[in-house]
């Protein structure tokens, strides 16, 4: 661990940085100590509970949400290229407000939740785009069907909030036959753990 810190500030002294490293440094190197390296990043941690998944479906003018949300976010502004994002959601909890549209949706003909019961989603790459902006790319697979897409994430102090654009017949769930008429806009609310 002195090694790594001696080869650090030398670095920092040989390339100009000299004044960021104070003389008096104090650098406990004990196993126990706090001290973490520069690039080891503690991820932000998510509420579970309160995070929710909502939708609207563009031609219908439909709002829904879907639930039992089981994700994993190891996310970190300062380290995007150690991010990931993974998760699902249970088909059967879509909600659109009326029992009768929420339960054909179920059919073979839509959704087909007993053969396809979650809609999953896994990350490939994480980029920060602007400030506080984050493009997760990832692939999205409903009723066996997978497609990438990219979710774009806005980071401040208490949330994290994302949303994209799907089209359902992309994944074999198609309300109506022409393709535009299938837009979903999705929205993700993913509150920080106080």
């Amino acid at each position: 661990m002195k090694n790594v810190l001696k080869t650090v500030i030398f670095c920092l002294t040989v390339y100009g940085y000299s004044q960021a490293v104070p003389n008096n440094i104090n650098v406990n190197t004990s196993p126990n100590s706090d001290y973490t390296l520069i690039n080891d990043f503690k991820g932000l941690d998510f509420d579970k509970e309160k995070a929710r998944i909502s939708f609207d479906f563009v031609e219908e003018n439909t709002s829904g949400t879907i639930k039992g949300l089981d994700f994993k976010i190891n996310f970190n502004p300062n380290d995007t290229e150690n991010a990931s994002f993974e998760g699902t959601a249970k088909v059967n909890t879509i909600d659109t407000d009326n029992f009768l549209r929420d339960g054909h949706l179920m059919w073979e003909k839509f959704f087909h939740k007993r053969k396809y019961p979650v809609i999953s989603f896994k990350s490939k790459q994480v980029v920060a785009f602007e400030t506080n902006t984050y493009k997760v790319i990832g692939d999205l697979t409903i009723k066996g069907t997978k497609k990438e897409v990219i979710i774009t994430f806005t980071l401040d102090d208490h949330k994290l909030l994302g949303k994209t654009t799907i089209h359902t017949s992309d994944y074999g769930v198609n309300i109506h036959e022409e393709r535009e008429k299938n837009k979903l806009n999705i929205r993700f609310y993913f509150p920080m753990v106080k």
